[in-house]
């Protein structure tokens, strides 16, 4: 069935049931101007907003509707937990071209929901309509901690530690098996890891709680690039260790056999949704022991040095600069 059979508001009559998993709180969710939802008190309120479109971030073919659904909405509950927050509620938008089914859009929907359960986000809302060719997805969620635990990306200093919360390059990977259509024997694994990402809000409150970090931000558009961020914002440089760069066999048997440079992949391209930031050396034992402790991960990668740009030791003690650009919508 196509959505112009159904109408626009059977669809949203359609898709609303089992979108508020978390009652408390809210006081009118979707079917009017807006809603309205009471946010917990002594809490500072966190907003957050993507947009993905057809053909630019996503191809509807080959990704399932219900994987879609969920990294739609996993996308933003990364950025809330790159502040140390919780996510609370979203509200979704669709521009909808008559090619989509349907179903397609029920199993969509399913995955928002899938996702919704596992973190406690409300969809309360949000506004449908038509496009001309490609499907176009824009999630805002809103999210809340405590003021003096909020995480930004301008408080790294000169000795502090660089961190990752878990492995980078295998969502690049993965992005490149969609691309090349190339066969795998660990195939699923980075396929997985490029559609199916887990944001880190865990490791995100850990760390907030804890304020044993200076600065924080999630892994979207490569390490070069977000931790460009970091230290263009914090007006300082910084300094990785190749060695320590966390990647999987699976990815390195991936470079290996295709003969796909590990550096671009891990570095430059993105996708990865840990969470990167930076420690004052002092406080390593005690977030490591803590993250470790709740079955979350730790690699210490670099440090953050005086003056700018990123550079990059090699396993023979080279050291040369690496450009802090990543994915960017607008650069050719």
């Amino acid at each position: 069935m196509k959505i112009k059979e159904l109408g626009e508001f059977r669809f949203i009559d359609r898709v609303k049931q089992g979108c508020v998993v978390r009652p408390g709180g809210v006081i009118k969710a979707i079917d009017d101007d807006c809603c309205v939802f009471r946010t917990p008190e002594k809490k500072v309120n966190l907003l957050t907003t993507d947009m993905l479109v057809e053909n630019i971030h996503f191809i509807r073919d080959a990704i399932p509707a219900f994987t879609l659904g969920r990294k739609s909405l996993a996308v933003n509950i990364s950025d809330i937990a790159a502040m140390g927050g919780v996510p609370g509620e979203a509200v979704i938008s669709l521009a909808i071209p008559e090619t989509v089914e349907v179903d397609y859009l029920d199993k969509f929907y399913e995955g928002m929901r899938s996702m919704c359960g596992e973190f406690m986000v409300n969809i309360l809302g949000g506004d449908t309509t038509s496009s001309p060719q490609h499907l176009a997805i824009n999630i805002a969620l809103t999210g809340w901690a405590a003021e003096d635990e909020v995480l930004y990306r301008d408080g790294a200093r000169p000795g502090d530690i660089v961190f990752l919360t878990g492995h980078v390059g295998s969502s690049a990977a993965g992005l490149d098996i969609v691309l090349t259509k190339r066969e795998f024997a660990g195939k699923q694994e980075l396929l997985d890891a490029h559609y199916d990402p887990r944001p880190q809000v865990k490791e995100g409150r850990i760390i907030s709680g804890l304020k044993a970090a200076h600065s924080l931000i999630d892994v979207s558009d490569g390490i070069a690039s977000d931790l460009g961020h970091i230290c263009r914002q914090s007006g300082a440089g910084a300094v990785l260790d190749w060695s320590d760069i966390p990647v999987t066999e699976t990815f390195r048997k991936y470079c290996a056999q295709f003969q796909e440079d590990p550096e671009r992949l891990a570095l430059h391209v993105g996708e990865d949704y840990v969470l990167l930031g930076t420690h004052p050396a002092e406080k390593a034992v005690i977030l490591k022991e803590a993250l470790l402790s709740k079955g979350c991960r730790y690699f210490p990668i670099g440090r953050i040095v005086e003056g700018y740009g990123i550079k990059l030791q090699m396993p023979d003690g080279a050291i040369k600069p690496i450009p802090d650009r990543g994915y960017d919508h607008f650069r050719k």
